[in-house]
């Protein structure tokens, strides 16, 4: 690890637990209040929202779906599903009711903070991020990451990974040498091949196997133990 001064992490899913803790109670607590849906019911809707969320993210990665135009989708394919009547003012406005709903159940992560803080002793850490300034910038904000590292996110930059401009922005920015950049990410597509491809360092985040990285681990802690010895 030592030639390695610089470390770029990717927000959510990496160092943000959105799709694993807070993107599912929030919208399990939202779909509950709304069709009034008991336990295994809810369980069930939320087993065919993920399968549509699943089937139409592939069309934004080809620019034939907007993220927004998904958000509404998946709403309406599960709603449909299930047989329920779709009112489209609910559908449109659902995604502003589910942000209000995430930003109040994030907390800042005590002991996540202080191992940041003790890997920043060693490396000059930034964040690369997907998604809207506003959404973005809230969730730092409430998980107590505001102001602790440098932050680009698409929404601000113009630049949405895997595009190589996410990555080579960062890098004059923050002056980084793409030699000495380790990128860490869950998304080989989004977060490693594009990094590889500058010549950056790469770790990946998650159950696969095999992904080329040059440092694979399940977790993040993993990571953590790796990196702070």
């Amino acid at each position: 690890m030592t030639d390695i001064k610089n470390i770029i992490f990717d927000w959510d899913n990496t160092l943000f637990p959105f799709k694993e803790k807070y993107w599912e109670s929030a919208h399990r607590k939202l779909f509950k209040a709304a069709y009034d849906l008991e336990e295994e019911a809810l369980d069930q809707f939320m087993v065919k929202y993920h399968e549509f969320d699943e089937q139409l993210w592939p069309k934004v990665h080809a620019h034939q779906l907007t993220i927004a135009e998904l958000r509404e989708e998946r709403l309406r394919l599960t709603l449909k599903y299930f047989g329920k009547p779709i009112d489209e003012s609910e559908v449109k406005g659902f995604f502003a009711k589910f942000l209000l709903t995430l930003f109040d159940e994030i907390c800042p992560d005590p002991v996540l903070l202080e191992t940041m803080q003790q890997l920043s002793k060693n490396y000059n850490i930034a964040l690369l991020s997907n998604g809207g300034h506003v959404e973005q910038r809230e969730k730092l904000r409430r998980a107590g990451f505001d102001g602790l590292f440098p932050t680009y996110i698409s929404g601000e930059t113009g630049f949405l990974k895997p595009d190589p401009r996410a990555f080579t922005h960062l890098l004059e920015k923050e002056s980084f040498e793409a030699s000495e950049t380790l990128m860490v990410g869950d998304l080989v597509e989004h977060d490693i091949l594009p990094a590889q491809s500058l010549g950056l360092k790469t770790a990946y985040l998650g159950p696969k196997k095999g992904t080329g990285a040059d440092f694979e681990y399940r977790t993040l802690a993993q990571f953590f133990k790796a990196f702070l010895k």
